[in-house]
């Protein structure tokens, strides 16, 4: 137990090093000189940067001239963010929405959502019962936003009750979203048009309330420090059907829209010119129209610390030029001086970076939308790509084995099988990789995108297969697959020193749609950062165990293992670099298991209970210092302590736990599970004992025999599969704590056996030594038997002794 208090004491210095800590923790407030007397947000739902232009919206492009510029995600509480939604979550500074008939597609007639049925008690402050628009005509074929969009042009007659009703959301609630957060911290708000109220109206918040921008907007800003916008004209520029488009708008009525929402945002902005004291203006898109698809929205942030043109970003993202609508509500608290309450998860916009002139900006958002739009709606499709490409590696596997009996000659078919099934399996191992190099390619700038993608990754995966498969090391016995684990674990980790880039809309990364991550890395990048270190680790402690002088072999052993390990954990859980808490968390376990596996430490309950212990002390000691830090430069490790301060905690520790019985059910990456069973019963099962026995007794042909760790004395020799056998056991650790501690449940080691399984498949349709006294070790050398002269290494893997050449 020494060696791991070691490790932790090292992984924790490099930590404390890494990470800045001032000298205690300081509260939110805004930059000297950034605070306002007054805050205007203008929502406009369907606003994306391919609107701006200098000729058709003059004043939004003169404001996002000299103003800083970013792209919103407008996620909210539901896949695609509808008005109501966007407004619930923009007061909310948290993910919420609006319940509504909406979750299923098929045409449904007139909505049910309950419309409330009085006038508010104060007609002065809210519209009577006359002022409510007429409610429009149903459509047939409402679906996506229609609903939302109908109840609101209807007329929210009770605003509190609307309020609650999203409240009391389970989705809502799985966020601990508050609804109307931002107008009980402010007190009074004055807002124009119906949806914006539900961002503004608690109990005991004074409100006053129009039903449309007045002809001189400067009368608004003279009451309420908390002014809310709403224009809405691109909601009335589609019709919603069931085909979804990119916008939901046709262009003809879009364009009169556009130059309808540019004049009153036109008016707006002389009036917050002429207005006496300081303004902030936060012009936000707030959500998808009609049957528009998901995608990244217009977000300008202009007046005190936010007058040079330069990019927006926030600490939720950790990423300019992205930010969130969650972002919204603690921005204008910061600016009025006001305490952001525990319930926001969002965080205060910044200007942060240089930016281009402001057309060559708009082509870079552009771009970014269409990397973006084009990861969230191909995943699923990359998914299934990879479960039917791991099946039918599996299914040829077994086939080529069920030529292959030991109690048969080998049918010729089967060899050619054998053969020809070496390079797919190979080339499988290489598409999740392959999924991260695709970003090096400019395939957003295509005319096609989507197809640029595909092309991309298909070329990726061809560069690594060959590189795998034609280099120098073709002849060593793991020659190839240890180029692909080292092509993957040096991508993973080459990417997050740079920037995370690739992880950014790769396929098996991450979005700024979804939001759920923005920069580190994600959860599925963990998976496969896991078995790559895990494995490389084992190896190459082996091959230095090897060259060792005779008596040092357990130190140098331990030695790689716990250094690969600090660095590996250093990498995953920096918040300046992975910033990954269940990583952390999953990664260490598997290292230290490794390192007992390898030096012949006995693994007892007692010392993975130990084992477990440390990690959580690292992961705990990491987050503690992250939140040291100033809220605004926090990552999520930070947060999570704020959380647990605040009460907060068990609400993302419930929501991660129904997330992951979602994806249990609900994803295609959950089907990779079973081709990776009947793999690890093919490839990876003991056949010794009662119980194995009878297993082999009752499998199919292919799916008898030994397995490759144990017998196949024809494809690795001893020492090598006690090697393997120990890496498997840490990355099955690693996988399980992961799939436990992050909120993609089985995915992530779904991911990982995307990788893992065609390495193996592939190593047992290596060519057969029917003498099996052939074998060499990982390293080309000829690994006799067990004991056979004196420079062997003995490696202790609980139960079993083997001896590393």
């Amino acid at each position: 137990m020494s060696r791991l208090g070691a490790l932790l004491l090292a992984v924790l210095a490099v930590l404390l090093t890494a990470v800045p800590v001032p000298a205690a923790p300081a509260a939110a407030a805004p930059a000297e000189g950034a605070s306002a007397d007054r805050v205007v947000v203008v929502g406009v739902p369907g606003l994306v940067w391919d609107d701006v232009d200098a000729q058709a919206t003059p004043a939004l492009w003169a404001l996002a001239e000299r103003s800083p510029i970013g792209a919103v995600s407008v996620r909210a509480a539901r896949a695609t963010s509808c008005v109501l939604d966007g407004w619930a979550t923009l007061g909310a500074g948290n993910r919420a929405r609006f319940p509504a008939p909406d979750e299923s597609m098929p045409p449904v007639p007139l909505p049910t959502v309950p419309l409330p049925p009085e006038a508010p008690a104060d007609p002065g402050a809210q519209p009577s019962q006359e002022q409510t628009p007429p409610v429009p005509p149903a459509s047939p074929a409402l679906s996506h936003c229609g609903l939302q969009e109908r109840l609101a042009a209807a007329g929210l007659a009770d605003p509190q009750a609307a309020v609650a009703a999203a409240a009391d959301d389970p989705a809502t609630a799985r966020f601990g979203a508050e609804p109307a957060a931002l107008g009980a911290a402010v007190g009074c708000a004055t807002v124009v048009g119906r949806a914006p109220a539900l961002a503004v109206a608690a109990p005991g918040v004074t409100t006053g309330q129009r039903d449309e921008l007045p002809a001189d907007p400067g009368e608004l800003l003279s009451g309420c420090p908390l002014v809310l916008v709403g224009l809405d004209d691109l909601v009335d520029a589609g019709e919603p059907g069931l085909e979804g488009s990119d916008t939901g708008t046709e262009p003809r009525p879009r364009a009169a829209a556009l130059a309808a929402i540019d004049a009153a945002l036109g008016r707006l902005v002389e009036a917050v010119a002429a207005a006496p004291g300081e303004t902030l203006l936060l012009v936000q898109g707030v959500s998808e129209v009609n049957d528009g698809r998901a995608q990244l929205h217009v977000g300008i942030a202009s007046g005190p610390g936010f007058g040079e043109p330069r990019w927006l970003t926030s600490a939720s993202t950790g990423r300019a030029p992205f930010v969130q609508l969650i972002d919204v509500a603690p921005t204008a608290l910061a600016a009025l001086g006001l305490e952001r309450p525990a319930s926001m998860n969002g965080q205060a916009l910044q200007a942060d970076g240089e930016r281009p002139p402001l057309a060559e900006a708009i082509e870079a958002l552009e771009q970014a939308n269409t990397a973006a739009s084009v990861h969230y709606r191909s995943t699923g499709t990359f998914f299934w790509a990879l479960v039917l490409l791991d099946a039918a590696v599996v299914g040829l596997g077994l086939l080529a084995a069920g030529g292959r009996r030991r109690d048969r000659a080998p049918r010729p078919g089967g060899e050619r099988l054998r053969r020809a099934l070496r390079p797919v399996a190979l080339g499988a191992a290489a598409v999740p990789v392959a999924s991260y190099l695709a970003g090096l390619l400019p395939w957003e700038r295509a005319g096609v995108p989507r197809l640029a993608l595909a092309g991309s990754v298909l070329l990726a995966a061809l560069a690594v297969l060959a590189i795998a498969a034609l280099g120098p090391w073709r002849r060593r016995p793991l020659g190839p697959p240890v180029v692909v684990l080292a092509v993957t674990l040096g991508t993973l980790v080459g990417d997050v020193l740079t920037g995370s880039t690739l992880e950014l809309n790769g396929l098996l990364g991450y979005d700024p749609i979804v939001a759920g991550r923005f920069t580190g890395y994600g959860n599925l990048g963990f998976g496969l950062l896991a078995v790559s270190a895990l494995l490389l680790t084992a190896l190459l402690a082996t091959a230095a165990a090897r060259r060792a002088p005779a008596g040092r072999a357990r130190a140098v052993t331990a030695a790689v293992v716990l250094g690969a390990g600090a660095l590996t954990v250093l990498v995953v859980g920096s918040p300046a670099l992975g910033r990954d808490f269940g990583g952390v968390l999953a990664a260490l376990p598997g290292f230290l298991l490794l390192a007992m596996l390898l030096t012949g430490t006995r693994v007892t309950v007692a010392r993975m209970a130990a084992v477990l212990a440390l990690a959580v002390a690292a992961v705990g000691s990491l987050a503690y210092v992250d939140w040291l830090r100033p809220p605004a430069e926090r990552s999520h490790l930070g947060r999570f302590v704020e959380q647990l301060l605040t009460g907060e905690a068990w609400t993302v520790v419930t929501r991660k736990a129904e997330a992951n019985l979602g994806i249990l059910f609900g994803s295609p990456l959950a089907w990779l599970l079973p081709g990776a069973l009947v793999a690890a019963v093919w490839l990876v099962r003991p056949a010794a004992g009662r119980w194995g026995r009878w297993l082999q007794r009752r499998l199919p042909g292919p799916l008898r025999g030994p397995g490759l760790l144990r017998g196949r004395r024809d494809l690795l020799p001893p020492g090598d599969r006690a090697v393997l056998r120990a890496g498997l056991l840490a990355i099955a650790l690693s996988l399980a704590l992961g799939a436990a501690a992050n909120d993609s449940g089985v995915a992530l080691p779904a991911t990982a056996a995307s990788l893992l399984v065609p390495l193996l498949v592939w190593l047992a349709a290596g060519p057969r030594d029917p003498g099996g006294g052939g074998a060499t070790g990982a390293d080309g050398t000829a690994a006799g038997p067990a004991g056979e002269g004196a420079d062997r290494v003995t490696v202790v893997s609980r139960g079993s002794t083997a001896w590393n050449a």
